[in-house]
């Protein structure tokens, strides 16, 4: 998906010219307008060729929850068609075997995500359901923030991306909501407590006056919309964006344009536009007035894989009528159909004309119950979703009889009285073939020309099909495009008695790294005739678009890197480290003081430079030959909010032969985060406390550790013993994972929260930190030990023991016993109770990535505590006692779990000045 986004203009300019004018004949015998081969492509169709390629799809759900709800949307509409995409998402999962994973979030004056990362499937679906249908009761938010939603939307989308290192992440977002960017006047210090005075995108202006309110909101459309900025970032992260709104009024109309302008690219006033990544568009965006049209709307979702095809029609008068019907034909090469269809107009009815010319009639009865229906063994499922709704579900039968040629939907009035008024329909077409290669070869290296490649066509299980046997009309393109946008077609608009025939592919002048083969299946289904014998052409469905990844490899004797490299999040200007995997043989090296290419980034961060250490020239340079990763760091000038996306010129040469050195350009992101300014928060309080009638301190202290627990949500716990070895993560001698037996005892749990929790001997202490605004958070503390939690900072102010955030399900912290063998350490995994497979992959492969880097800094640390002591530990720490908690498994709830047990336990040690950050820089 990172490069297929730079052909998508040249594939739409491509279009085969004979399903363009099939699709113009049948508008011309119809008073419809028919959508599909001829909408411009897109980046949401970059996203719908990552799922086609196999990517993994995450897609997250924000939805509006300001109390304006109550008055634009009182009857739940956006509960009701969020959850028809859910369900529809579900479907696609299943009859694709793609992954799908959802996550639901909300947004007011702040971001909370209310649902984690869950995989779709029919286990989970009631789960996710009921997260949905939970948004009912959200409806008590202040303010629609626009940057804070979409900043936390990039953060969990981008950390979602950087836990999965062996697949493609295909991700989208679906932002929904009723109302317009705008901020709320903070009246008093209570209002100032709870929602904070001040944004992180304006940190210098309190949100006390209209004034205040404006020039905030201006400064969060500068930063959204600025180049490099907050769109910038998430289109340069690779997410496409789905908005919707819903229009209260007639008068709300204009309150969307920033929005719409967000999620294009374009402006429909005077307004600059948005960002500048919007070639090709980078999303879509959908204004709505009433269940109706939120359902369309998010229908046009429901099928990650591909478009739907949209009509517009009318409404018959008192008998069904087909000048007025959605039509669409289907062949062999299309097994499944399904049609969201509404009408202007109360009291219809609906009926579908199958290709005998029969009617079947779509009785209302209880809207919202499905019914079924057949038509030779052909199955019809149906649902009126409201009044003026129905989605029809159509399935094949084994017999195939009466499946292929035109079917007709059509809504009628039996009293006649809606003439003139309109009716639309989105429909899904299950198009059963794909494009393939279907020889690829590997490995592929620059310079090199690629005999005898075969590109075709497959079915759902992946057989090849011959495009000659299909009746319709078909065309074949390929593109090969690069990281760096080169791009040369390999195959033009091939016909289906031309697709069998090799065609070569030339991979001179392309750099080294990552690329892909974007291919392009277009078919019209085959023309077919009315039961009165007048022809009709076939219905062109949307282009299949398939990404297939490819690596670019230099020459055989130069080293390999990999595609790009992940820092993770840091906080402030702190300088974040990662390591880059590299195999084969030669030499790396940076040029120096050559500056890495910013594609986006947040504001007044200053310069921003990527390094690989000393290794600046030829002479100094990284021989690869024993070693599996390079270690770089990433350091911005100033602290900032936001994505650093970009890339790193890096020089390879094969080991002796630097004259024959050659670039290579590796993407990087990197997540930072701006702390709270101590001095003026202070400052303000201070103040507050002194001039003003404040808030009595002690009441915020008191108010903040009431609620500085860790929640009552089922958790299971698991300490591992792991060794690291060339930077690769170690369990029992085999790479890390986790294993069925693991997690599968509940840690007891109060359902109020927890202040404390006692877990194999290391207690997990709810703490209220210094300030008495922001987040607590949970120390592990460890006698004897060091460690470092997964989130940043990593450690408290102890410098040594663990720092995880109260919610600490799903999170993990990794330890070391201070004198012990450096490569030797602990893994505590702590994950909720409904924890899918899915959400323990991504942690599995997280403590994979991540844990080398944090055990390399706990083992600085213990060197110089070591050192600082005379080698020895302090009294009343062991090193390695001969039973200890770390070797024990966990036990039932009346052991270690339970509250207070081991509280004879030495504390950790801490305290030393300044403290320790595995994260880089220290804090305090």
């Amino acid at each position: 998906m990172r490069r297929v986004v730079a052909v998508l203009v040249g594939l739409a300019l491509s279009l085969p010219l004979a399903v363009v004018s099939a699709g113009a004949s049948v508008a011309a015998e119809m008073p419809l307008t028919q959508v599909a081969a001829e909408t411009p492509l897109t980046q949401v169709d970059g996203f719908r060729a990552c799922i086609a390629g196999g990517g993994v799809t995450d897609m997250l759900l924000l939805v509006d929850e300001s109390s304006s709800l109550n008055r634009t949307d009182p009857n739940y509409a956006r509960v009701t068609s969020a959850s028809y995409l859910v369900t529809q998402l579900g479907g696609f999962a299943s009859e694709s075997s793609a992954e799908v994973n959802v996550a639901v979030s909300v947004f007011a004056n702040s971001y909370t995500q209310i649902q984690p990362w869950t995989p779709l499937n029919a286990g989970t679906l009631p789960q996710l359901q009921s997260a949905v249908n939970s948004l009912k009761d959200r409806v008590r938010g202040m303010e629609t923030d626009y940057w804070t939603a979409l900043d936390g939307a990039r953060k969990d989308l981008a950390a979602r991306a950087a836990a999965r290192t062996d697949q493609e992440s295909c991700q989208a977002l679906v932002w929904f909501t009723d109302g317009g960017l705008n901020y709320t006047i903070r009246t008093n210090d209570a209002d100032k407590a709870a929602y904070g005075a001040a944004k992180p995108f304006a940190p210098d202006i309190e949100l006390t006056s209209a004034e205040a309110s404006e020039s905030v909101r201006a400064a969060a459309t500068t930063d959204i919309c600025r180049p490099g900025g907050v769109a910038d970032q998430l289109r340069s992260s690779q997410v496409a964006l789905f908005g919707i709104g819903l229009q209260g009024s007639a008068e709300s109309a204009g309150d969307f344009l920033f929005m719409e302008s967000v999620a294009t690219g374009e402006s429909r006033s005077d307004a600059a536009a948005c960002g500048k990544l919007i070639d090709p568009v980078p999303g879509e965006f959908h204004l709505a007035t009433d269940i109706d049209s939120l359902l369309l709307a998010f229908d046009g979702i429901s099928s990650p894989g591909s478009r739907p095809i949209t009509q517009d029609a009318g409404i018959c008068q008192v008998s069904v009528c087909i000048d007025k019907a959605h039509r669409f034909v289907l062949d062999q090469s299309t097994p499944g159909v399904r049609v969201l269809a509404t009408a202007d107009g109360t009291n219809l009815a609906a009926s579908l004309l199958n290709p005998a010319g029969e009617v079947i009639n779509l009785p209302k009865g209880n809207i919202g119950s499905p019914a079924s229906l057949m038509s030779d063994d052909n199955t019809l499922t149906y649902t009126w979703l409201s009044d003026k709704s129905l989605t029809v579900s159509m399935a094949e039968g084994a017999s195939k009889s009466g499946w292929s040629g035109l079917w007709q939907l059509a809504f009628t009035d039996p009293r006649g009285q809606s003439g003139g008024k309109t009716s639309k329909s989105s429909i899904h077409i299950a198009g059963s073939l794909k494009p393939a290669w279907l020889n690829p070869a590997a490995p592929l290296h620059v310079g090199e020309t690629i005999p005898d490649v075969r590109l075709g066509l497959v079915d759902a299980a992946g057989k090849s099909i011959d495009a000659a046997s299909l009746l319709g009309e078909v065309r074949l393109s390929a593109t090969l495009v690069s990281s760096q946008s080169k791009s040369s077609v390999v195959a033009a608009a091939l016909g289906k008695d031309a697709i069998a025939p090799s065609v070569t592919l030339d991979l001179s002048g392309y750099p080294v790294g990552a690329a892909e083969l974007v291919l392009e299946l277009s078919i019209t289904t085959a023309a077919t005739t009315t039961a009165d014998g007048t022809p009709v052409p076939g219905t062109p469905l949307e282009p299949a678009l398939v990404s297939v990844p490819l690596a670019l490899l230099p020459p055989a004797e130069f080293p390999i890197l990999a595609s790009k490299i992940d820092f993770g999040q840091g906080e402030g200007n702190t300088e974040l480290s990662a390591t880059l995997p590299v195999s084969g043989v030669g030499c790396v090296w940076q040029v120096p003081d050559q500056a890495p290419e910013i594609v986006a980034a947040p504001a007044d961060v200053g310069a921003i430079a990527v390094s690989l250490g000393k290794a600046n020239s030829a002479e100094n340079c990284l021989n690869v030959k024993d070693i599996t990763s390079l270690p770089l760091t990433f350091k911005a000038e100033q602290a900032g909010n936001g994505s650093v996306n970009g890339r790193v010129a890096l020089m390879i040469a094969p080991d002796g032969e630097p004259a024959k050195a050659m670039p290579v350009k590796v993407e990087f992101t990197a997540s930072m985060a701006k702390p709270l300014n101590s001095t003026n928060f202070l400052l303000a309080l201070l103040v507050a406390l002194i001039l003003g009638p404040g808030i009595p301190l002690l009441f915020l202290y008191a108010a903040k550790r009431f609620v500085s627990k860790v929640p009552g949500i089922s958790l299971s716990a698991e300490l591992i013993p792991v060794t690291v070895e060339h930077q690769r993560v170690l369990r029992d001698g085999q790479p890390f994972g986790l294993r069925p037996t693991d997690l599968t005892d509940l840690v007891p749990m109060k359902p109020s929260g927890s202040r404390s929790l006692m877990i194999n001997g290391l207690e997990l202490k709810a703490r209220s930190g210094w300030s008495p605004l922001g987040s607590g958070f949970v120390s592990v503390l460890a006698p004897g030990r060091i460690g470092a939690g997964s989130v940043p900072p990593g450690t408290d102010r102890s410098g040594v023991n663990a720092r995880l955030p109260l919610a600490v399900h799903n999170h993990w912290a990794v330890f070391r016993d201070i004198g012990a063998d450096p490569a030797t350490c602990y893994v505590l995994v702590l994950v909720s109770g409904t924890a899918a497979a899915a959400q323990k992959r991504d942690i599995e492969g997280d403590i994979n990535r991540r844990l080398p880097d944090l055990l390399a800094r706990l083992n600085d640390k213990a060197s110089k505590l070591e050192a600082d002591r005379g080698g020895n530990p302090s009294a009343g720490e062991q090193t390695q006692p001969p039973t200890s908690a770390f070797s024990q498994p966990l036990q039932p709830a009346n052991g270690p779990f339970q509250p207070g047990a081991g509280s004879g336990q030495t504390p950790a040690a801490g305290g030393e000045p300044g403290g320790f950050s595995p994260w880089g820089t220290p804090h305090s």
